[in-house]
């Protein structure tokens, strides 16, 4: 899902200001949000997952025909064929905003410095290209294929998409790449789009291995997100500064052994994302395995500060030891 679209940004606030049921205009506001929705292309069956998981808690029940009557009328409104909708399982996480809390609570008082120091990988406190090297040979093996570009540009094989020992080669000579890198390796094959005009290198039906997925919250402070990756018990292989508001935590999912797409929408975008992280505020946009993140080492222009590595393990591990 391209979040840069407008209409994305849209609905994507829509569904966070959906107020609670019972006198507070939610049964309009579903409505509203499922209009937005299909005018950003998003598919009707997502639409309906992403609205009953953001439903707030209230003084009734919002069942699963009231949202799928929504979403019809706005299919019909664009003149598009109504749809029926299969309901997937209940998230594992209840109450996840006190569920997050607890979680913070739990962290030891830390900060940038405390989580550099936790590094199983020593890493400089400066950061330099060299973070891009060190992390390339981490996280990846050498003959795997990396994007690493901007966002908009399309993949093209031997410049923007190379194997890592063709990058770390790149970079050790003065070459200069990024600011982005898709987080696990592609195929070099060209592939039907997903929305099947044309082809492309670089998309999720372009993955080769599925070795990592992103965690990365959008309204968690600074501060927070580093409590949050000091207690949270989960595989993590890199954390990496932005040099905005966010930390991307790269997750290793490889003990899953996940050979198709569907094994990464039944393991990772259901049973991870959909069930246990999102419902704790995690950015529910990075659900894909073609996910953008941001490359350390490199300086991000809005900002002008550098994106940095803030935690590096050779194995998926939690940050900090209980």
């Amino acid at each position: 899902m391209n979040t840069d679209n407008p209409l994305i940004k849209r609905y994507n606030q829509r569904l966070s200001q959906i107020p609670e049921p019972g006198g507070g205009g939610c049964h309009v506001s579903l409505l509203g949000v499922a209009n937005v929705g299909i005018m950003a292309g998003i598919e009707p069956q997502v639409i309906f997952d992403e609205i009953r998981q953001s439903i707030p808690p209230g003084r009734r029940k919002v069942c699963d025909r009231e949202i799928q009557e929504a979403i019809n009328r706005a299919l019909q409104d664009a003149g598009k064929q109504s749809k029926t909708f299969k309901k997937k399982p209940d998230p594992v996480v209840k109450h996840g905003k006190e569920a997050l809390k607890r979680i913070l609570k739990k962290a030891v008082s830390c900060d940038e410095a405390d989580l550099w120091d936790a590094s199983p990988y020593r890493l400089s406190w400066e950061p330099s290209i060299e973070d891009a090297i060190h992390f390339l040979k981490t996280v990846f093996h050498s003959d795997d294929l990396v994007f690493i570009g901007d966002r908009t540009e399309p993949g093209i094989l031997d410049t923007n998409i190379r194997t890592v020992a063709n990058w770390i080669f790149f970079f050790k000579h003065g070459g200069t790449a990024g600011p982005f890198f898709i987080i696990n390796p592609l195929d070099g094959i060209p592939r039907l789009k997903n929305t099947n005009e044309g082809e492309t290198y670089r998309g999720d039906q372009n993955i080769k291995l599925f070795r990592h997925a992103l965690v990365e919250f959008d309204d968690l402070s600074h501060d927070d997100q580093i409590r949050f990756w000091m207690a949270i018990n989960l595989p993590v292989r890199a954390l990496i500064d932005t040099g905005g508001k966010s930390i991307h935590g790269l997750i290793d999912v490889s003990s899953l052994e996940i050979r198709t797409a569907d094994d990464w929408n039944r393991h990772i975008k259901q049973r991870l994302y959909d069930e246990r992280l999102v419902p704790l505020g995690v950015d529910r946009a990075c659900k894909n395995p073609a996910r953008l993140s941001r490359l350390p080492g490199v300086i991000r222009q809005e900002s002008g500060k550098m994106q940095r590595l803030l935690w590096l393990s050779p194995t998926g591990r939690r940050c900090m030891n209980a």
